[in-house]
């Protein structure tokens, strides 16, 4: 069965998230689901990245590699087993949400909600942005690599070009739109 709301790009915004799951950012009880997803994609993500059998099969033989993997060196197998795993063991409260992604139609189950909580999880955890031009408070952004967050507000600012190809600073990097 197809999920009952459209997937949504992983890159896209938490506004366009909540928009597309019919949840409201100023309403106390949705934020409150939210955090609760984040956590347990916090903990799934936790559980990837210091399990050696996450590993990318070009990664499992490397002893240079150490946990905590980053998201570049987890397997799709694994993150799709994470994604099975945490809507196994879901919160009353957060199921609902989940059920909203479900995807069983293909020959393996997909949950969109979920894929996207963990890629957000992962890149503001994963240091992605630690080598991206921080910009002085001068020039309008942060110092430092900022609030490590999935909620798209956090991570080292970056310069993005407007239509004018002029530089106008971005609170975060995206490797879908700024790559």
């Amino acid at each position: 069965m197809a999920p009952p709301r459209a997937p949504l790009a992983q890159s896209e915004s938490k506004a366009r998230f909540f928009e597309r799951l019919g949840m409201d950012e100023q309403n106390e009880h949705h934020r409150r689901l939210y955090a609760m997803m984040k956590e347990e994609a916090v903990e799934g993500r936790r559980r990837m990245t210091l399990t050696p059998e996450s590993l990318a099969p070009q990664f499992r033989d490397d002893p240079s590699i150490e946990p905590p993997y980053s998201s570049a060196q987890i397997s799709e197998t694994a993150i799709h087993r994470e994604i099975l795993r945490i809507y196994q063991y879901a919160r009353r409260e957060t199921r609902p949400v989940y059920d909203l992604g479900r995807d069983t139609e293909g020959i393996e189950e997909e949950n969109w909600v979920i894929r996207w909580m963990l890629w957000h999880v992962f890149r503001y955890r994963d240091n992605r942005n630690k080598n991206r031009r921080a910009l002085s408070p001068a020039d309008g952004g942060e110092s430092g690599s900022g609030n490590n967050s999935a909620d798209g507000a956090g991570g080292a600012p970056s310069a993005s070009r407007s239509s004018t190809n002029t530089i106008t600073p971005s609170r975060y990097w995206d490797p879908v739109r700024d790559g």
